[in-house]
Formats: structure tokens, sequence, C-alpha cells
């Protein structure tokens, strides 16, 4: 089964991904493996219907999410899915930044990249559908808490500096040269932050008692660690970054606050 007509962008650095994506597009696909050729076929005026992104490019200085920023700015007509295996480390907050950040249309799995469903995919987006499962519909409901968990620049430091000291807060606090009481704003609202995000994405319920801060903080940190020590996310979060900037998050259900809609704010401010 191979598509006809839409032109399909691959951004992987892994050579055995390609063999399914070739038998569904033909020589309407287009491979990349980084970000900088990625960005040298954009300034070609190089454009695609619908660009399947990874998370890990094998490079020390981008990710997807560079890439989805770059098609995002530069083919706003492409339809993005984002794509990777995402039982590793980190991926649910890449595919939350990815719909949130970026607007992705759709989310593919790795596992289920199958010729037929490649094409339907595609199919799908051409024709305005979203392909992505059900289940991840549904927590894509939620992307923007991604926003809730990373609701300052500087709490990219604090996270990594948690993963290096395993959740102690006096030692994240020598790390980045501040006082142990400067951190607790940020205890407050993140440990809500992790566990608004844990219940909508992995079903886990919101717990009564959030006593053991630095064991949910701790633990968070470390399922997630690809994200938060990826080595473009300060850069895809800077002010000067030209993302999508929510004001608002989609209509929560009755009863539930996200822990910005708590603190008063969405966000960050471009």
């Amino acid at each position: 089964m191979r598509d006809a007509g839409a032109r399909v962008l691959l951004v992987d650095d892994v050579p055995g991904e390609r063999a399914n994506f070739v038998q569904a597009f033909g020589p309407n696909l287009t491979v990349v493996p980084s970000v900088a050729q990625l960005n040298e076929l954009l300034h070609d005026g190089v454009r695609w219907d619908v660009a399947f992104v990874d998370f890990y490019l094998g490079s020390n200085s981008s990710t997807g999410l560079t890439a989805q920023l770059r098609l995002h700015h530069e083919s706003p007509d492409t339809n993005i899915v984002t794509y990777s295996q995402f039982t590793e480390n980190g991926r649910t907050l890449y595919a939350a930044a990815a719909k949130h950040w970026f607007d992705a249309e759709a989310l593919m799995d790795k596992t289920m990249n199958d010729p037929e469903t490649l094409v339907r995919y595609v199919t799908d987006l051409m024709t305005g559908a979203d392909p992505t499962p059900p289940g991840w519909r549904r927590r894509l409901l939620w992307s923007h808490l991604v926003d809730d968990l990373l609701a300052e620049a500087s709490w990219v430091q604090i996270w990594r500096a948690i993963l290096d000291s395993a959740g102690e807060m006096a030692r994240v606090a020598e790390l980045l040269g501040y006082e142990v009481a400067q951190l607790r704003p940020f205890k407050d609202k993140a440990t809500a932050a992790v566990n608004s995000f844990n219940e909508r994405f992995h079903d886990i319920p919101n717990p009564v008692n959030t006593r053991n801060k630095k064991r949910i903080l701790s633990s968070f940190a470390s399922e997630n660690r690809h994200f938060l020590m990826a080595p473009d996310l300060s850069v895809v979060m800077s002010p000067g970054t030209r993302r999508l900037n929510h004001a608002e998050p989609p209509s929560p259900s009755p009863g539930h606050r996200s822990a910005a809609a708590s603190s008063g704010r969405f966000g960050r401010q471009p």
C-alpha cells in the first residue's frame, strides 16, 4: 500500500526506521537525520505536507523540539506528527510540548509504524482527520500542563539540579547558589504540577497527601530525565524563541484546576 501524492518528511537519525516509510511513500519521502540538514532544506524552500519528527536525534545540541520549532515557524502548512516510542524516558513530556508549543497535529508510537498505518495517518491528516489513538487524544487535551512544569525559565536548571542531587533541596540550593527558602515556591508549585500531569497523562490518582515532595519531584525528574536534560530545552523555552504562547488552556473538566490555574497564571510571557 503506497500513498500516491503527499510529500512526507521523516526526521530521525536511525537508518533502520526508514524502511517502512520508503515502502509507504516511495519517492515522495524525504529523510533528514539532523536539524542542520532540515534547516538546509527549509532554507532552499523545500516543504512537506506531513512531517514525522522523532525526539532523539543523536545530537549534542538539538532534539525533535528544535525540529518541530523550525517546521512550525518556517513551514506552518506542514502537519507535524510527534513520532517516538512513548514508553521511553521523557517521551510523554515531548508529546505534550509538541502539541502545546508547536501545534503538532497527531501522535504516532514507533511500534505502530507499519506501512499501512503510515499511509492511513497521512491520508487522515490530508483530509482534516486526527489519526492519533483515542487514549492519546484524551491525554493531549491537557498538553498545556507542560507549562506548569516549566513555569519559569529558571525551572529547567532547578529540575536538572534535582537530578544531580537526588531531590535534596539543600544540595539543589547549593548547586544553584540559592538560599533554600528561595526554592520553596518552586517546590510547592512543581509538586502540584507533577501531580496534575501524572493524573492526566499516566492515570495516577492525584494524592491527597503531598508532604513527601522530595520523592515526588525526584521521581518525576528521573522518569523524564531525557526531556529535562535535552540540550535545546532552554533555547526552545527562551523569551526570544518564536513558539506558540497559549494564554488559556482548554477548559478542564469540572472540579479540576491545574497548578497554573491555582497560582493565577498560565504559561510564560514572550
